[in-house]
């Protein structure tokens, strides 16, 4: 069984600690944690397992899990802010207030004489502002302390063993000052040949660290916020209350209550909680936020109308014929937050990466103390008088600054984050990503397949025009009569197209399909036909035959499906039926062009209905008469001459095509085998969404690229500069400055991945 549940955690090095943890235990299938959601899903054995279990092992290493119901929970139990501002405030207060009173030395008679009398009192004072700062962030210190005795150290460790011991060293030098107020004044400068430096501590850096570092998390945590702005947004489409049909009284539920079966009453302007069927009235409804298409679409009896959107026009009855589960709105919003945690080879290093992160930057911060210790003890150190009081304050300085620099949030939130948005913005173009690790492979693609029907023609058969053989008004009018009351799937083209010229006659006795060929229908003792070449052979007798034959015959050379209507001795007419482009399929043709080198029209139609479509939106290579199980194998083809496949369908003919290409892109109109098979679904079925697939993908792929870049970067130069590689040119990080960067590293790949917001649809 799977469970999910909500989480704590907060850095790459969590997510690792935690995945980690739990696939150690018996019983448990899989795990998947998500950094930006923080959702962690455990697939395990309940009989080996359970849940309980599962929460008290990641309370052994620190972390608080809680079962939700849905990754819906998760978001909307997302933080009030306002606590951790008001912190900031009165932190940053203390904080200007000490960093002044610890650079006051530079600035002769900042603070007078009698202010410094006795000559401790300003580092006690300095003191009591570090400790009230380290008391508003104590959480660091808990935290940090946890995971560290439990052996699985995360981002809260550096913090704060970097905090720790900067105010434990500061205390040990302030007793020194107690026991010996001459060492105020040892800080002596060489280039000054003067000691009018004063002493040197390190409060400052221990109370800097915990500031910089929470503004830089409430950075972080309130760009997460706006990238899952869009999941907030689908999530406010369902209404908390909806008005049910209980025989004849109506009821306020709540949505959460309701159930399939269930009938609810929506008036004008009102939002529809669930799927359903119109079961009384006629509206139209407002689709636009969830499958993109701007205009309001004409909703009657039997049509189905989808949850989350808005009734416009009216109070209908919606009758629910789908679980919470199953509806619309539901899969929407967890294919969006699915997104964000791509499963690539590269993700799977970085993944890796974070997990040794912490544990590597708290053993290269002791050799780099151990090795400035001895090799100063030996040599002497060259940057005394200059910058430190002593080769222990040098040694010090720079394991501390290691601690303090390394930053492994950047590595964690570079692809989640930006994957999130980008996902939100295909949502928001009626773009679903069902796998996202479709997002990388995109660039790889150089073939693409369409199917014809539903994909370059609008799967519709309608009447471009008729031949009238007979003119016996009659027969026609029970012709449109079968038409109309039939189920076959071509009926309502006819039917359609007969609308306006005959009247409607219901004195039929039945009215049957008759597979692959057409209809037959029974007036009193008289069998009336519509349908294909092959019913016409098998049932006309009457004069001509072979004449219409032929006629059939030519149209059906010249791309028409040609479909007639007649008795056993009497023809009535011929009707020539087309397939129609879509409106935009051969400007979506001329488009695509420039991106792949091959582009293919697939279809089980026969070659001459195939060729004259490919002719009409300008495809030059067809592949037709396959059949549903053959698709595959043309898709199977193209892979094996060295082509990346992207395949585009929509009926269940076409999955096993879907599954097999490299990029696999659904209509939303078609079967749900073909959406499961499918890496991108398209919820109004337009061709330009392609386009903007493979558009924003390039610029998600980007995104990530330059975030992993600058994480990766980021910690290969500034952790040797913290080390003091380059001391000897005067170049030197203190851990004030290191945290201040370490802040600013996840903030940037942050704020960098919300710059795909500012990406804009032509």
């Amino acid at each position: 069984m799977e469970k999910i549940f909500n989480s704590n955690m907060h850095c790459a090095a969590c997510k690792g600690n935690v995945e980690a943890r739990l696939k150690k235990l018996n019983g448990v299938i899989s795990v998947e944690a998500n950094l930006v959601t923080n959702v962690v899903r455990v697939n395990f054995n309940e009989k080996v397992l359970s849940e309980n279990d599962i929460i008290e092992s990641c309370k052994e290493i620190g972390y608080k899990l809680e079962v939700i119901d849905d990754d819906e929970t998760a978001i909307l139990k997302d933080k009030n802010y306002k606590k951790d501002i008001i912190k900031l405030i009165v932190s940053g207060i203390l904080l200007i207030i000490l960093m002044f009173l610890s650079m006051s030395h530079l600035w002769e008679g900042a603070i007078p004489d009698a202010r410094k009398n006795p000559i401790w009192a300003l580092p006690v004072v300095e003191l009591i502002l570090t400790l009230a700062i380290i008391g508003i962030y104590f959480n660091y210190y808990i935290s940090g302390f946890k995971s560290l005795v439990k052996l699985s150290p995360n981002m809260d460790s550096l913090i704060f063993l970097g905090s720790l011991f900067s105010i434990i060293y500061s205390i040990y030098l302030l007793i020194k000052l107690f026991i010996n107020p001459e060492i105020y004044y040892i800080y002596h400068s060489q280039m000054t040949a003067t000691s009018t430096l004063m002493w040197h501590n390190f409060f400052d850096s221990a109370a800097m660290i915990l500031v910089i570092v929470s503004i830089g998390k409430l950075i972080e945590n309130l760009s997460k916020r706006k990238a899952k702005s869009t999941i907030n947004e689908l999530l406010k489409l369902r209404p908390k209350y909806a008005n049910v049909l209980v025989g004849k009284e109506i009821k306020q539920v709540e949505t959460k209550y309701l159930s399939n079966g269930d009938q609810i009453i929506i008036k004008e302007g009102e939002t529809i909680p669930m799927d359903g069927i119109i079961i009384d009235g006629v509206t139209s409804v407002d689709e636009s936020l969830l499958t993109g298409e701007s205009l309001p679409v004409l909703k009657k009896d039997g049509d189905a109308v989808i949850g989350g959107s808005i009734n416009k026009e009216g109070t209908i009855i919606v009758l629910i014929n789908k679980s919470k589960q199953e509806n619309l709105l539901n899969k929407i919003i967890s294919l969006v937050m699915e997104a964000s945690n791509m499963d690539t080879k590269l993700t799977r290093k970085v993944d890796k990466v974070a997990r040794i992160f912490v544990p590597t930057a708290i053993t290269i911060a002791v050799l780099v103390f151990a090795i400035w210790l001895s090799v100063d003890l030996i040599k002497g150190s060259v940057t005394i008088g200059d910058h430190f009081t002593s080769i222990f304050d040098e040694a010090f300085t720079f394991g501390v600054s290691v601690i303090v620099v390394s930053c492994p949030c950047a590595l964690g939130l570079a692809t989640p984050i930006s994957l999130l948005i980008g996902s939100s913005l295909f949502a928001k173009r009626g773009i679903l990503v069902n796998k996202s690790e479709a997002i990388e492979n995109m660039k790889d693609v150089d073939a693409i397949v369409l199917d014809k029907t539903n994909t370059i023609t609008n799967g519709e058969l309608s009447v471009v025009e008729s031949i009238k053989i007979n003119e016996n008004s009659r027969l026609l009018n029970r012709i449109y009569s079968i038409e109309e009351f039939s189920t076959h799937p071509l009926s309502k083209g006819i039917s359609s197209y007969l609308k306006d010229k005959c009247e409607l006659d219901k004195s039929f006795i039945m009215i049957n399909n008759v597979p692959g060929k057409g209809v037959k229908g029974v007036y009193k003792d008289e069998k009336i036909f519509v349908g294909n070449i092959d019913l016409f052979e098998e049932n006309f007798e009457g004069e001509n035959k072979e004449q219409i034959v032929s006629t059939l015959k030519t149209k059906i050379g010249e791309g028409y499906l040609p479909i007639i209507g007649f008795t056993s001795n009497e023809v009535s007419t011929i009707f020539l039926m087309k397939d129609k482009l879509k409106d935009n399929a051969k400007e979506f043709i001329e488009n695509i062009k420039k991106n792949f080198k091959r582009i293919i029209l697939l279809t089980g139609d026969n070659e001459v209905i195939a060729r004259n479509i490919a002719n009409e939106v300008g495809i030059e290579e067809v592949i037709s008469n396959v059949k549903p199980s053959d698709k595959g194998e043309v898709v199977a083809q193209l892979q094996k001459e060295g082509y990346k496949v992207m395949m585009v369908g929509d009926g269940v003919n076409d999955s096993i095509a879907l599954t097999k290409a490299d990029i696999g892109i659904g209509l939303a109109k078609g079967s749900d085998v073909a959406l499961a098979s499918s890496d991108f679904i398209l919820m109004n079925s337009n061709l330009f969404d392609i386009l903007g697939i493979i558009k924003i993908s390039k610029l998600i792929r980007k995104n990530i690229t330059f975030n992993l870049l600058w994480a990766f970067l980021y910690n290969l130069i500034f952790i040797p500069i913290a080390a003091g590689a380059l001391s000897a040119f005067g170049v030197m990080l203190s851990p004030m400055y290191a945290s201040m960067l370490m802040a600013l590293s996840s903030v940037t790949v942050c704020i960098n991945s919300l710059t795909l917001y500012l990406y804009k649809n032509k």
